[in-house]
């Protein structure tokens, strides 16, 4: 709706407003998600409500006080270290920054909180209905007058605030009850060193820190600062649909619901292969879904993309795939975390990251300095492939010894699947009806894609047992596609 609303001008402000605020959220995060989801679930657990709601506090503080002190320094002190381009993209709406990246810090905090006392479905419909908020107020702007990046910025701005409150009377009402059912109090024990805490949690935000140039939110600020309005505005609508869909992608939702579960398996059964192979479910699952999007793209994308666009973007579909190659890799990196950090063996990837992308950020810094797009993200994807590879060849990490199920055969698997739909698209598309052929095409690919999954054998039924035995619902999801 944005894109086809606001001006180029002002879409590329909002692509800075959005891409700076989740660059800054990143960057307070202080690794909470993996600290929280491997030492908080044994707590609560054990009902040691008291221990769990002085973590909670101590890490929500630490995070909100450095993103105050990180907007009130770029605010005062924006034209030392921000790029001219930049600075005029978002001088109409500093207020909006400061409410909206408070707002959203500490809103990623609740979630992660959330999941890790096993609040996933009400923190999930929360986040659901924040969007539709968003969505009814922006539309309903663009039938009273012209929409700004001015408006954009209010409504998203007022629809986190409100989601925070939200959150926050979720996780009150539980804390109630995990009260009412504790034990009589007792000296608190945590557990665990509060040395480990700080170890694994600086290690893993270096880690972050050093991975965050090659993520979609820094990339479009990078973009932003040497390209003009007209390919950040591109760029960003691009980037941004990737952001979007890996923020549902099951990588990325599972997340909260399955690493709390395979450290609590872990805790139990000390059982490397049982991890291994949820998460190659999970990152194969991934992968299928990244397929359909280069399906969609190869067999109808071009027409489509003009459609929505109202023609501005559609001649730029190499970038567009190469965007979703780089949510494949992301999506490996994500499940190297998931399979190391339940068992205790994430501090060598996190230094593993610091060393290896040294030398890439050099690359990225070519390719900004050489003003291509299509450069910045064929770097920012290549990490995440050579740790896996390193980790899994030389480092010969026992828990990546069998793989995670994407190799060579599964690849080229998929690839028939891709091609095969994007080859019935392209047929459709030959027929004239315009808007109705592309959505024909479009359906048409689908239902293709996930057909051909069923002969493919990506998925196999046996998989699933050991799989339902840590998370259920995640296995049932894969029953449709399983053969």
């Amino acid at each position: 709706m944005l894109v086809r609303n606001l001006g180029v001008e002002d879409y590329a402000a909002y692509t800075i407003f959005v891409a700076g605020t989740a660059v800054l959220v990143y960057v307070t995060m202080f690794g909470m998600d993996r600290v929280v989801y491997r030492f908080m679930p044994p707590l609560r657990e054990a009902v040691k409500w008291r221990e769990v709601l002085l973590l909670m506090l101590g890490l929500i503080s630490a995070r909100l006080s450095l993103m105050l002190l990180l907007l009130l320094g770029l605010y005062f002190f924006s034209s030392l270290v921000l790029p001219q381009q930049i600075i005029e993209q978002s001088s109409s709406i500093p207020l909006q920054y400061i409410a909206y990246g408070l707002s959203s810090a500490c809103n990623d905090s609740l979630l992660i909180f959330c999941n890790s006392l096993g609040l996933q479905k009400r923190q999930a419909v929360l986040f659901m209905l924040a969007g539709c908020v968003r969505l009814a107020g922006l539309t309903s702007l663009v039938f009273i007058h012209d929409l700004s990046v001015v408006d954009v910025a209010n409504v998203f701005a007022g629809a986190e605030c409100v989601l925070s409150l939200a959150l926050l009377l979720v996780l009150v009402r539980e804390f109630v009850q995990l009260r009412r059912h504790a034990p009589p109090p007792l000296p608190l024990s945590f557990g665990f060193s509060f040395r480990i805490l700080w170890r694994d949690s600086l290690g893993t935000q270096a880690a972050y820190m050093l991975g965050l140039p090659f993520r979609g939110a820094l990339l479009k600020l990078i973009v932003g600062a040497v390209a003009t309005p007209l390919v950040t505005a591109s760029f960003g609508f691009f980037q941004t649909l990737s952001d979007r869909a890996y923020q549902f992608m099951p990588i990325f939702l599972a997340k909260g619901i399955v690493e709390p579960a395979l450290a609590s398996d872990y805790s139990k059964h000390h059982d490397i292969e049982r991890i291994r192979s949820a998460v190659s479910l999970l990152l194969r699952f991934n992968y299928v879904i990244i397929g359909l999007g280069i399906a969609s793209l190869l067999g109808c994308g071009e027409p489509l993309i003009n459609w929505v666009t109202h023609g501005r973007y559609g001649g730029e579909m190499l970038l567009a795939i190469l965007i979703l190659i780089q949510l494949a890799g992301m999506s490996l990196g994500e499940s190297l975390f998931l399979s190391l950090n339940p068992i205790g063996r994430i501090s060598h990837h996190n230094r593993l990251w610091i060393w290896f992308s040294l030398p890439f950020l050099g690359l990225l810094g070519l390719c900004a300095y050489l003003r291509s797009p299509l450069m910045l993200v064929l770097v920012s994807t290549m990490p995440y492939f050579i740790i896996y590879g390193w980790l899994r060849w030389v480092n010969r990490e026992p828990s990546l010894q069998k793989g995670f199920g994407i190799g060579l055969p599964v690849l080229l698997r998929l690839a028939a699947a891709i091609a095969g739909a994007a080859l019935a698209a392209r047929l459709v598309l030959l027929l004239p009806g315009g808007h109705f052929i592309i959505v024909l095409a479009l359906l048409l690919c689908v239902g293709a894609y996930v057909l051909a999954l069923r002969f493919v054998g990506l998925f196999k039924r046996a998989e699933l047992p050991a799989l339902a035995r840590i998370s259920p619902r995640f296995s049932r999801l894969l029953e449709p596609i399983s053969s």
